[in-house]
């Protein structure tokens, strides 16, 4: 697969973009994945293998917004690692209550987790204890 370095930059209402090394694959849009549409369009012009491409994209924000999107992913990061403990513990305590003779419905009451959640907890508990 081959990678192209793709810069793209607010201008005005939307959005342009440019692959490093082509002059001439250029594109604007007022989003940034119809930007991205068009310039895999203007690419597809100048490469032999349009189907065989990999954007590796560089979005230039200003400075203050670029550090509070840094500090979202860095947020979205610590949350999903947070979401896997509170899973595995639903699970550790979803198989207590189960050999207790408790129903998904009451352990999702006393557990505070939607029922269908802990039903897809168990199958995945199951399915791990049989592999």
């Amino acid at each position: 697969m081959a990678e192209y370095f793709v810069v793209y930059k607010k201008d005005g209402r939307g959005w342009r973009a440019g692959v490093r090394g082509y002059r001439r694959a250029r594109a604007r849009g007022r989003t940034i994945r119809v930007t991205r549409v068009r310039l895999r369009r203007a690419l597809a012009l100048l490469v032999q293998d349009p189907d065989d491409m990999d954007f590796v994209e560089d979005v230039r924000l200003p400075g203050a917004a670029r550090r509070l999107l840094g500090r979202h992913w860095a947020s979205r990061r610590r949350l999903a690692g947070a979401q896997a403990r509170a899973d595995a513990a639903a699970g550790a305590a979803l198989q207590a209550l189960k050999d207790l003779s408790l129903g998904i419905r009451d352990a999702s009451d006393l557990l505070g987790v939607p029922p269908l959640k802990l039903a897809r907890l168990w199958k995945t508990r199951a399915s791990d204890r049989l592999a």
